[in-house]
């Protein structure tokens, strides 16, 4: 009876351990963690081939950045696949909480033999499982960090992308009006070649300037086909799908911190860094696992049917306990043990490596940002509104009879051409701010 009872706790335990699944972690861990930071989500199930609109987002008046930043977050096809891997590393936790099987052997009366056999329960899954476990856990959250690093780096990637077609919709048109102002000075000079007031050499010269404007133009508007192929992708359209985008509002005012405390938020939030911690962790839990992997033993009841004692020949009617076990003489898994201490080492050392090119981004992203922004003030504080007031005055002038009009002309190009630099000093601000949100690993707005 004593037996029979060890027998049932056995079965009991290998029962409960191998039906209870250890906690893990999933795509709703990652978008809670992205909510948090950034105010995005991503999908908790998606389908391939199969597009999702968020319910925040209404289309129909137009996409607006952070529109187009959640609707690639729910279809981008790269970052859907990216995720597919937290399904992987979630059963992994699964597999490694999985008990082994009894074996069970058994042997049928014949030939004068009796019924017996044996029961082998893996009991060292006692003392290897939990660490298993732990490994595999450790591994699970390492993957979560590298999923949410991914979702950043599609957020700056559609930031920038947006950036991009909006300021080659500006900037075609712009050059359209270049182009037309051009086309006036030119007709001007012919103008005046007629009455005999300037050589046929000027002419030519506004007439190759004309033509490179109109060049200009076309290759403007081939750069806004691309730029807008570009975003449609990333959000997980086909690159002829029609988008309407909404212009993105310039703050004048910057709003900053110094480099440090910048560089102290990419400590804090940086999700690459905390999936580098993580990975040491995760080693060091697979080298207490393989460290315990050094004793292997494995109960086992034998049973047989003796005669004189009655019964059915077919059954047993006598258990017998033992033990099966592997005595680490010769082998004491030294090569995963030295393989799991050395990988731990390349851990620390990429560790250092991965702290290292934070800092150089976060270092770049904002000498850029204050660059952009000092070249900012200079044209919209001083040469934009001096420019302004030359065409006023040549205006004034041409009004009063005092010059012609193709210095007019000369000051609106003049100004068209620094309204160009401006939005394009206006866009790399935009694109720094959004290296500098991706350097951190959290939502800074300027």
């Amino acid at each position: 009876m004593r037996v029979t009872n060890i027998l049932c706790i056995g079965v009991l335990i290998y029962f409960f351990c191998g039906c209870k699944t250890p906690a893990t972690i999933s795509r709703t861990v990652v978008s809670d963690s992205l909510q948090k930071a950034t105010g995005f989500t991503i999908q908790t199930e998606s389908k391939p081939g199969i597009t999702a609109m968020p319910p925040q987002v209404n289309p129909v008046d137009g996409i607006t950045e952070e529109e187009a930043v959640s609707i690639a977050l729910w279809n981008n096809g790269q970052l859907q696949a990216d995720l597919a891997t937290i399904a992987v590393a979630q059963a992994d936790v699964i597999d490694a909480g999985i008990v082994s099987n009894p074996l069970l052997r058994y042997l049928a009366p014949s030939g004068g033999l009796q019924v017996s056999g044996y029961i082998n329960f893996a009991f060292d899954f006692l003392f290897q499982r939990p660490k298993r476990i732990a490994s595999a856990q450790t591994e699970a959250l390492r993957v979560a960090q590298t999923s949410l690093q991914r979702t950043y780096t599609l957020i700056r990637d559609v930031q920038v992308a947006y950036t991009d077609f909006l300021l080659s919709r500006e900037r075609y048109v712009i050059l359209n009006e270049n182009a037309r102002i051009r086309k006036e000075m030119a007709d001007l000079a012919n103008s005046r070649l007629r009455n005999g007031d300037v050589s046929e050499l000027e002419v030519v010269t506004f007439r190759a300037d004309s033509a490179t404007a109109i060049d200009d133009v076309v290759r403007a508007r081939l750069d806004t086909i691309l730029k807008k192929n570009a975003l449609t992708v990333l959000m997980g359209f086909s690159p002829d799908t029609s988008i309407t985008i909404q212009p993105t509002t310039f703050y004048s005012d910057s709003q900053k911190v110094v480099e440090q405390a910048y560089l102290q938020l990419a400590w804090d939030y940086q999700p690459e860094l905390r999936a580098a911690q993580i990975n040491i962790e995760a080693i060091g839990k697979r080298l207490g696992w393989e460290r315990s992997r050094i004793i292997s033993f494995i109960p086992t009841l034998n049973y047989q049917h003796i005669p004189a004692n009655g019964g059915s020949k077919f059954l047993p009617n006598a258990f017998n306990p033992g033990i099966q076990a592997e005595i680490p003489i010769l082998n004491r898994n030294q090569g995963r043990i030295a393989r799991a201490k050395a990988e731990m080492e390349a851990a620390a050392f990429q560790y250092v490596a991965t702290r290292q090119r934070i800092a150089m981004d976060v270092a770049n992203a904002y000498q850029r940002y204050e660059q952009a922004w000092q070249s900012h003030q200079i044209w919209a504080g001083g040469t934009l509104p001096a420019l302004e007031e030359a065409v006023r005055l040549s205006q004034s002038s041409y009004r009063n009879g005092d010059i012609s009009y193709l210095p007019v002309l000369e000051a609106q190009r003049q100004l068209l051409n620094a309204r160009l630099r401006r939005v394009e000093i206006q866009a790399d601000i935009r694109r720094t701010v959004s290296a500098l949100n991706f350097s951190i690993g959290n939502k800074w707005n300027n």
